[in-house]
């Protein structure tokens, strides 16, 4: 595994790039830091790599599943939004948020094997938001396997994850490491299903 450190909020371009050429290019899976706890993610539109993802989902049905993207333009993709989701998510996003939405067909059957809702986030992170910018695609995303304070620790996640993924971008320690709040949009109101770091005002 690749370990580098990359600036929280200028995060170096070089160290970017090293990142999606490992993911777009030798079927990488990253570890990265979020607004909420370190996740760990493929490209959405890479079939071997997004198999990788569906194993560990397999094998740990615990694992949550979500679509990190930098902006509503890459959610759009993955999921569909009436105008009412959209007036709600903009209120919430970029945050520590992950709102379900009823899924579009690029959304593989591998990770969502009924294909009919996804979980879409759009995280307040430097380091996050620019690699799926980089990427020009969503991070198909799950969760690490370490209790929750711990997803916050680099040096807890390191050892946790060094046979799942190829290469960790590792920003340093995260404040108040908690996992996002779940929202479900696929009803006529919408649904908490989890409160987690975000406050939901309804």
């Amino acid at each position: 595994m690749l370990h580098l450190v990359i600036h929280p909020k200028n995060p170096q371009r070089r160290l970017l790039d090293q990142a999606v050429g490992i993911l777009k290019n030798e079927d990488g899976i990253c570890v990265y830091p979020t607004d909420t706890v370190y996740g760990i993610g493929a490209c959405a539109s890479n079939s071997k790599a997004v198999n990788r993802i569906a194993e560990l989902l397999e094998k740990d049905k615990k694992r949550l599943f979500s679509y990190i993207c930098c902006d509503f333009s890459q959610v759009s993709r993955y999921a569909k939004m009436s105008n009412r989701d959209f007036s709600i998510m903009k209120r919430y996003l970029p945050g520590p948020f992950t709102f379900i939405l009823p899924a579009t067909n690029y959304v593989p059957k591998k990770v969502s094997p009924r294909r009919h809702t996804v979980g879409i986030r759009i995280p307040n992170n430097a380091v996050c938001l620019e690699l799926t910018r980089l990427l020009d695609e969503a991070l198909a995303n799950t969760s690490i396997k370490i209790p929750g304070q711990d997803r916050g620790d680099p040096d807890t996640v390191k050892p946790a994850v060094f046979n799942e993924v190829d290469i960790m971008l590792d920003s340093g320690t995260l404040e108040n490491p908690t996992g996002s709040s779940i929202i479900d949009l696929t009803g006529s109101d919408p649904v908490v299903v989890r409160l987690g770091k975000g406050m939901w005002e309804g």
